[in-house]
């Protein structure tokens, strides 16, 4: 009776202490593992920019990334008198795509969420079109300026990373940085008609940046 009782007590305690970690692994203080982070931006210095990043957990403090980001804009401006050739204004269509691989060093906590310092490069390339509107001679009305556009920076993030149960991830940082973008176009110089002439003029120019950084996504 006595040996029967005592593995009776067992067994209780063996199914006590099962319940109690798998309990732990979902609402316990340390979360469960996850090595895999996706998340989409949420506009703030942009209104028309979207960037989709991912993130791998290589270790306990150390992660690999990369995003990717696509810009697109139209509008519509026109000069408050034409111009004497009859150009009213101008119509305008801009996109951009680009890439950005990143690392991150999480200072607290435990990768993919707590403080981190996350260095990161952007390459972009774009497009970009340019439509008179007016009164203007056919000839000059089908003529379309383009522009290509590249760019390629880098920056260093800080930031900090929450994930809720079940996977829920918030992001957010600020970070400085300086990039160079570069400029080709077709330049429209407008005069008689038999002097109308076209000019490809090259630009280029460093900038120093910010960024902004709010993201939300998914740990698994």
């Amino acid at each position: 009776m006595v040996g029967t009782q005592w593995k009776l007590g067992v067994s209780l305690v063996l199914l006590s202490a099962v319940a109690f970690a798998k309990d732990g692994v979902t609402t316990g203080s340390f979360p469960v593992e996850r090595r895999n982070v996706v998340t989409v931006s949420v506009p703030i210095q942009n209104l028309n920019q979207l960037s989709l990043e991912g993130e791998r957990v290589m270790g306990e403090r150390f992660s690999v990334g990369l995003g990717v980001f696509a810009s697109f804009n139209h509008d519509r401006s026109r000069f408050e008198e034409a111009e004497p050739g009859g150009l009213e204004g101008f119509n305008r269509t801009v996109y951009q795509f680009g890439v950005a691989p990143s690392v991150r060093f999480y200072l607290t906590g435990r990768a993919p969420q707590g403080l981190w310092l996350a260095p990161r490069l952007e390459v972009g390339v774009g497009r970009s079109s340019s439509t008179m509107v007016g009164d203007l001679p056919d000839d000059l009305l089908s003529h379309d300026s383009k522009a290509d556009a590249w760019s390629v920076g880098g920056s260093a993030v800080l930031g900090y990373s929450v994930v809720l149960e079940p996977g829920f991830t918030v992001q957010g940082g600020v970070g400085f940085g300086a990039r160079r973008e570069a400029l080709a176009y077709d330049s429209l110089r407008l005069g008689p008609v038999d002097e109308t002439s076209v000019e490809r003029i090259r630009q280029s120019a460093w900038f120093l940046s910010q960024r902004i950084l709010l993201n939300v996504g998914w740990a698994f």
